[in-house]
Protein backbone atom coordinates (compact mmCIF):
# COMPACT_ATOMS: atom_id res chain seq x y z
CA UNK A 1 0.00 0.00 0.00
CA UNK A 2 2.82 2.39 0.88
CA UNK A 3 4.55 1.61 -2.38
CA UNK A 4 1.38 2.21 -4.36
CA UNK A 5 0.80 5.51 -2.59
CA UNK A 6 4.38 6.56 -3.30
CA UNK A 7 4.05 5.67 -6.97
CA UNK A 8 0.83 7.63 -7.19
CA UNK A 9 2.48 10.70 -5.65
CA UNK A 10 5.39 10.49 -8.09
CA UNK A 11 2.96 10.15 -10.98
CA UNK A 12 1.01 13.20 -9.81
CA UNK A 13 4.20 15.23 -9.55
CA UNK A 14 5.26 14.15 -13.03
CA UNK A 15 1.93 15.22 -14.46
CA UNK A 16 2.14 18.52 -12.63
CA UNK A 17 5.65 19.11 -13.95
CA UNK A 18 4.40 18.47 -17.48
CA UNK A 19 1.56 20.96 -17.06
CA UNK A 20 3.87 23.58 -15.60
CA UNK A 21 6.36 23.19 -18.45
CA UNK A 22 3.58 23.59 -21.02
CA UNK A 23 2.34 26.74 -19.30
CA UNK A 24 5.77 28.33 -19.17
CA UNK A 25 6.34 28.15 -22.94
CA UNK A 26 4.24 30.36 -25.19
CA UNK A 27 4.24 30.45 -29.01
CA UNK A 28 5.55 33.66 -30.62
CA UNK A 29 2.07 35.00 -31.47
CA UNK A 30 0.68 34.31 -27.99
CA UNK A 31 -0.63 37.37 -26.11
CA UNK A 32 1.52 36.31 -23.17
CA UNK A 33 4.75 37.17 -25.02
CA UNK A 34 7.12 38.90 -22.66
CA UNK A 35 7.34 42.66 -22.45
CA UNK A 36 10.34 44.75 -21.53
CA UNK A 37 9.59 45.56 -17.91
CA UNK A 38 12.92 47.32 -17.31
CA UNK A 39 13.03 51.09 -17.38
CA UNK A 40 12.03 54.24 -15.55
CA UNK A 41 8.67 54.58 -13.82
CA UNK A 42 7.29 57.85 -12.47
CA UNK A 43 8.70 61.37 -12.49
CA UNK A 44 10.82 63.42 -10.12
CA UNK A 45 11.77 67.09 -9.86
CA UNK A 46 15.35 66.21 -9.00
CA UNK A 47 17.88 63.63 -10.06
CA UNK A 48 16.98 61.19 -7.29
CA UNK A 49 16.13 57.75 -8.65
CA UNK A 50 15.16 54.72 -6.60
CA UNK A 51 16.79 51.61 -8.06
CA UNK A 52 14.83 48.39 -7.61
CA UNK A 53 15.91 44.95 -8.84
CA UNK A 54 13.51 42.06 -9.39
CA UNK A 55 14.66 38.44 -9.36
CA UNK A 56 12.64 35.30 -9.85
CA UNK A 57 10.11 33.79 -12.21
CA UNK A 58 7.24 34.70 -14.54
CA UNK A 59 5.40 36.67 -11.85
CA UNK A 60 8.14 39.31 -11.78
CA UNK A 61 8.70 39.02 -15.54
CA UNK A 62 5.09 40.07 -16.21
CA UNK A 63 3.80 36.91 -17.87
CA UNK A 64 0.03 37.22 -18.26
CA UNK A 65 0.01 41.03 -18.38
CA UNK A 66 -1.05 42.55 -21.69
CA UNK A 67 1.47 45.40 -21.37
CA UNK A 68 4.49 46.23 -19.18
CA UNK A 69 2.48 48.94 -17.43
CA UNK A 70 0.34 46.30 -15.71
CA UNK A 71 3.20 43.96 -14.74
CA UNK A 72 3.82 43.51 -11.03
CA UNK A 73 7.15 45.43 -10.84
CA UNK A 74 5.73 48.46 -12.64
CA UNK A 75 2.48 48.52 -10.71
CA UNK A 76 4.41 48.44 -7.45
CA UNK A 77 6.70 51.24 -8.64
CA UNK A 78 3.78 53.41 -9.75
CA UNK A 79 2.50 53.41 -6.20
CA UNK A 80 5.56 55.31 -4.98
CA UNK A 81 6.32 59.01 -5.27
CA UNK A 82 9.30 60.00 -7.37
CA UNK A 83 11.13 58.05 -10.05
CA UNK A 84 12.02 54.36 -9.92
CA UNK A 85 14.51 52.61 -12.17
CA UNK A 86 13.58 48.96 -12.58
CA UNK A 87 16.11 46.25 -13.35
CA UNK A 88 14.19 43.01 -13.95
CA UNK A 89 16.29 39.86 -14.24
CA UNK A 90 13.38 37.47 -13.61
CA UNK A 91 12.62 34.87 -16.29
CA UNK A 92 9.57 32.63 -16.80
CA UNK A 93 10.06 29.10 -15.60
CA UNK A 94 12.93 29.94 -13.26
CA UNK A 95 13.27 27.85 -10.12
CA UNK A 96 15.12 28.98 -7.01
CA UNK A 97 18.12 27.04 -8.34
CA UNK A 98 17.97 28.99 -11.62
CA UNK A 99 17.89 32.30 -9.75
CA UNK A 100 21.01 31.30 -7.84
CA UNK A 101 22.74 29.90 -10.92
CA UNK A 102 22.06 32.71 -13.39
CA UNK A 103 20.31 35.77 -12.02
CA UNK A 104 22.62 36.43 -9.08
CA UNK A 105 25.51 36.93 -11.49
CA UNK A 106 23.53 39.68 -13.24
CA UNK A 107 22.74 41.22 -9.85
CA UNK A 108 26.42 41.32 -8.90
CA UNK A 109 27.38 42.79 -12.26
CA UNK A 110 24.79 45.54 -11.84
CA UNK A 111 25.95 46.30 -8.30
CA UNK A 112 29.55 46.56 -9.46
CA UNK A 113 28.61 48.87 -12.33
CA UNK A 114 26.55 51.15 -10.10
CA UNK A 115 29.38 51.36 -7.59
CA UNK A 116 31.59 52.78 -10.32
CA UNK A 117 29.27 55.77 -10.65
CA UNK A 118 28.58 56.18 -6.96
CA UNK A 119 25.12 54.58 -6.95
CA UNK A 120 23.58 51.53 -5.33
CA UNK A 121 20.62 49.15 -5.36
CA UNK A 122 17.92 50.44 -3.03
CA UNK A 123 15.71 47.35 -2.79
CA UNK A 124 15.23 43.89 -4.29
CA UNK A 125 11.96 42.11 -5.02
CA UNK A 126 11.89 38.31 -5.33
CA UNK A 127 9.20 36.00 -6.73
CA UNK A 128 10.40 32.45 -6.36
CA UNK A 129 9.01 29.05 -5.48
CA UNK A 130 6.18 28.55 -7.96
CA UNK A 131 8.32 26.51 -10.34
CA UNK A 132 9.98 24.64 -7.49
CA UNK A 133 6.61 22.98 -6.88
CA UNK A 134 6.88 20.92 -10.05
CA UNK A 135 10.69 20.72 -10.03
CA UNK A 136 10.49 18.52 -6.91
CA UNK A 137 12.72 20.92 -4.98
CA UNK A 138 12.99 19.78 -1.39
CA UNK A 139 12.28 22.30 1.34
CA UNK A 140 15.84 21.95 2.57
CA UNK A 141 17.21 22.77 -0.88
CA UNK A 142 14.73 25.60 -1.30
CA UNK A 143 15.81 27.08 2.04
CA UNK A 144 19.45 26.89 0.96
CA UNK A 145 18.70 28.64 -2.35
CA UNK A 146 16.67 31.38 -0.66
CA UNK A 147 19.55 31.86 1.77
CA UNK A 148 21.98 32.36 -1.12
CA UNK A 149 19.65 34.90 -2.72
CA UNK A 150 19.41 36.87 0.52
CA UNK A 151 23.16 36.70 1.03
CA UNK A 152 23.72 38.06 -2.48
CA UNK A 153 21.40 40.99 -1.73
CA UNK A 154 24.13 42.53 0.40
CA UNK A 155 22.90 45.59 2.28
CA UNK A 156 19.79 46.09 0.14
CA UNK A 157 16.43 45.30 1.79
CA UNK A 158 14.56 42.40 0.21
CA UNK A 159 10.84 41.85 -0.36
CA UNK A 160 9.96 38.17 -0.68
CA UNK A 161 6.64 37.75 -2.48
CA UNK A 162 4.80 34.67 -1.27
CA UNK A 163 4.09 31.68 -3.46
CA UNK A 164 0.48 32.09 -4.66
CA UNK A 165 -2.08 29.59 -3.47
CA UNK A 166 -2.73 27.50 -6.57
CA UNK A 167 -6.30 26.57 -5.69
CA UNK A 168 -7.33 29.37 -8.06
CA UNK A 169 -5.15 28.16 -10.95
CA UNK A 170 -8.03 26.95 -13.09
CA UNK A 171 -5.71 25.47 -15.72
CA UNK A 172 -4.66 22.74 -13.30
CA UNK A 173 -7.22 19.94 -13.00
CA UNK A 174 -8.22 18.37 -9.72
CA UNK A 175 -6.62 16.72 -7.80
CA UNK A 176 -3.34 18.21 -9.12
CA UNK A 177 -4.52 21.69 -8.17
CA UNK A 178 -5.08 20.63 -4.59
CA UNK A 179 -1.72 18.90 -4.41
CA UNK A 180 0.08 21.88 -5.97
CA UNK A 181 -1.60 24.20 -3.48
CA UNK A 182 -0.40 22.02 -0.62
CA UNK A 183 3.18 22.05 -1.90
CA UNK A 184 3.02 25.82 -2.41
CA UNK A 185 2.13 26.31 1.22
CA UNK A 186 4.77 23.79 2.28
CA UNK A 187 7.54 25.71 0.48
CA UNK A 188 6.18 29.13 1.40
CA UNK A 189 6.99 28.42 5.04
CA UNK A 190 10.64 28.99 4.09
CA UNK A 191 9.92 32.51 2.85
CA UNK A 192 8.00 33.44 5.99
CA UNK A 193 10.73 32.08 8.22
CA UNK A 194 13.39 34.02 6.31
CA UNK A 195 11.47 37.26 6.84
CA UNK A 196 11.07 36.60 10.55
CA UNK A 197 14.80 35.90 10.94
CA UNK A 198 16.10 39.11 9.32
CA UNK A 199 14.93 42.68 9.83
CA UNK A 200 16.00 43.55 6.28
CA UNK A 201 13.79 40.86 4.72
CA UNK A 202 10.08 41.53 4.28
CA UNK A 203 7.30 39.11 3.33
CA UNK A 204 4.42 40.16 1.04
CA UNK A 205 1.56 37.69 1.02
CA UNK A 206 -0.35 37.20 -2.23
CA UNK A 207 -1.36 33.66 -1.35
CA UNK A 208 -5.10 34.20 -1.31
CA UNK A 209 -7.42 36.38 -3.33
CA UNK A 210 -9.40 39.06 -1.48
CA UNK A 211 -12.75 37.97 -0.10
CA UNK A 212 -14.61 40.34 -2.40
CA UNK A 213 -13.44 38.38 -5.47
CA UNK A 214 -15.83 35.46 -5.81
CA UNK A 215 -14.85 32.24 -7.52
CA UNK A 216 -17.40 33.05 -10.22
CA UNK A 217 -15.47 36.25 -11.05
CA UNK A 218 -12.04 34.65 -10.81
CA UNK A 219 -11.53 34.45 -14.58
CA UNK A 220 -11.51 38.26 -14.72
CA UNK A 221 -8.30 38.25 -12.71
CA UNK A 222 -6.51 35.47 -14.61
CA UNK A 223 -4.77 35.62 -17.98
CA UNK A 224 -6.11 33.63 -20.91
CA UNK A 225 -3.96 30.66 -19.86
CA UNK A 226 -6.10 30.45 -16.68
CA UNK A 227 -2.90 30.15 -14.66
CA UNK A 228 -1.00 33.45 -14.49
CA UNK A 229 -2.60 36.65 -13.18
CA UNK A 230 -3.94 39.13 -15.69
CA UNK A 231 -3.17 42.84 -15.36
CA UNK A 232 -6.15 43.08 -13.02
CA UNK A 233 -4.76 40.22 -10.97
CA UNK A 234 -1.34 41.85 -10.71
CA UNK A 235 -3.02 45.09 -9.64
CA UNK A 236 -4.59 43.27 -6.68
CA UNK A 237 -1.21 41.88 -5.71
CA UNK A 238 0.58 45.19 -6.22
CA UNK A 239 -1.20 46.86 -3.31
CA UNK A 240 0.10 44.24 -0.90
CA UNK A 241 3.61 44.13 -2.36
CA UNK A 242 3.85 47.94 -2.40
CA UNK A 243 3.12 48.00 1.34
CA UNK A 244 6.04 45.62 1.93
CA UNK A 245 8.34 47.82 -0.17
CA UNK A 246 7.21 50.88 1.78
CA UNK A 247 8.22 49.14 5.00
CA UNK A 248 11.50 47.93 3.48
CA UNK A 249 12.48 51.42 2.34
CA UNK A 250 11.54 53.15 5.60
CA UNK A 251 14.62 53.92 7.72
CA UNK A 252 14.75 51.58 10.75
CA UNK A 253 14.22 52.95 14.24
CA UNK A 254 16.72 52.62 17.06
CA UNK A 255 15.42 49.22 18.18
CA UNK A 256 15.73 47.80 14.69
CA UNK A 257 19.24 49.21 14.30
CA UNK A 258 20.26 47.28 17.38
CA UNK A 259 18.76 44.03 16.16
CA UNK A 260 21.08 41.39 14.76
CA UNK A 261 20.81 40.63 11.08
CA UNK A 262 22.10 37.13 10.15
CA UNK A 263 22.38 38.14 6.49
CA UNK A 264 25.27 40.52 7.19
Amino acid sequence: MAGAAGSGAVGALGALAYLQSRLSVAPPDDHRILHVVDGHVGVSDDDAVLRVVWLGDSLAAGLGAISPEVSLPRLVAVGREGKTRLHVFATPGATSHDVVGYQLAALEQLRHGLAQIGQRIDAIGVTVGGNDIAALTSRRRFRSNVGEILQAAGDAPVVLVSIPELNDALRLPRPLRTFASWRAGWLDVVLRQAARADTEVHYASVRRRPDWISRRDLRNFLAADRFHPSGAGYAIWADRVADAFETALTPPDADQLGAASPRR
